[in-house]
């Protein structure tokens, strides 16, 4: 499937890729009187390759940016956004309260001292907020359709008023995009391409290395999994063209053929249950289940038929590191930043497993 838009740069026009990160749901509360004013954004000196004014599609139209910003809000639910803007040298005005969890990867980047409006589950994006810290750029780069519960073709036309909406091409579909084209795309807008390449290439670069040292992936594939609780379940995350399954592929595994059901539905019943093993089934435990829960699932005779589980092929993720990061967070919507981080957090856990 192509993925583009189009940034219009005068009359020239260039093609540019486009990103999207799963996204969770929308957001709530926040005013205008709760949510104030941030200070100018921190910008990086321009690289002099952006022609200004730039036309910036959408699926739903087209805004304007007649001049670099210096206020860029980061409305994304998940804050993925912000972290591709953090990875920049960019300080945005504005982003989503969850980006606190983040914080064992972003603090070292300045997210605690950002000003956030609140994100509530079921809820919906505070527009008054995003007008309230005054941006001249609204960036919603990884807000795909429907994941949670919210379209952003609800709000484009009210953030719009506000200033220009950087957006993706398939910002109307649930199709994940990698991080990696979003942040090319706000490299473009905000004159930083090769600030963008830079963060790409030390990606590449790092992960290169991950292979290099862990050949024993080669060819072996690997499932990512999620234990909720009895309430939610078990959930299937490498999917084709998931965030896990890229992070999985980024590490050294191969793609895993039984992961095909789990395209229309991420529910693990019993009678799909065969179909999450792996030659390394990685398990991760959500804060939201208790220890009992887990061991129920985890010395449940059906979970044991799998033969990842009964010959040690199994690598069990806890809900925390140490200092209180959440590596399922990282590797489900993390960007660059996130993704290194749970890189160096897992590896001794799937090495162990392989």
């Amino acid at each position: 499937m192509s993925r583009s838009r189009a940034l219009r740069h005068g009359s020239t026009v260039a093609a540019v890729a486009l990103a999207a990160i799963i996204v969770l749901t929308s957001c709530s509360g926040g005013t205008p009187d709760s949510v104030p004013v941030g200070l100018p954004a921190s910008m990086p000196p321009a690289e002099g390759h952006t022609q200004y004014p730039v036309t910036l599609e959408s699926p739903w139209g087209s805004t304007i940016l007649e001049h670099r910003p210096t206020r860029i809000a980061a409305v994304v639910p998940n804050a993925i956004d912000a972290e591709l803007l953090l990875a920049l040298g960019v300080t945005p005005v504005l982003a989503s309260s969850m980006i606190s969890d983040s914080s064992a990867y972003l603090d070292a980047y300045g997210a605690t001292d950002l000003t956030t409006y609140p994100f509530t589950v079921g809820g919906s994006l505070p527009v008054e907020a995003v007008a309230a810290s005054e941006p001249d750029l609204i960036v919603t780069v990884g807000w795909n359709a429907g994941l949670g519960g919210a379209d952003l073709a609800g709000y484009y036309n009210q953030l719009s008023e506000i200033a220009p909406v950087l957006t993706n091409a398939e910002a109307s579909s649930s199709v994940m995009i990698p991080w990696q084209e979003s942040i090319v795309d706000l490299g473009e807008a905000l004159d930083l391409p090769g600030a963008a390449a830079a963060v790409i290439d030390e990606h590449e670069a790092r992960f290169e290395t991950v292979r290099e040292q862990n050949p024993q992936f080669a060819g072996r594939t690997a499932t990512w999994a999620i234990w909720y609780g009895t309430g939610t379940g078990l959930q299937y995350f490498s999917q084709p063209e998931s965030a896990p399954e890229s992070f999985l592929l980024e590490l050294g595994f191969a793609p895993n053929p039984l992961a095909k059901p789990f395209e229309a539905v991420r529910q693990v019943s019993d009678e799909l249950m065969s179909s999450i093993d792996a030659d390394v089934l990685i398990l991760g435990r959500s804060s939201a289940s208790s220890d009992a829960e887990y061991q129920q699932l985890v010395e449940s005779p059906l979970f044991n038929t799998l033969q990842s589980v009964s010959t040690g092929h199994f690598a069990q993720v806890p809900p925390l590191t140490p200092d209180g990061g959440d590596v399922l967070w990282a590797v489900t919507s993390g960007g660059p930043i996130g993704n290194a981080w749970a890189a160096d957090h897992i590896l001794p856990l799937v090495s162990a497993a392989v």
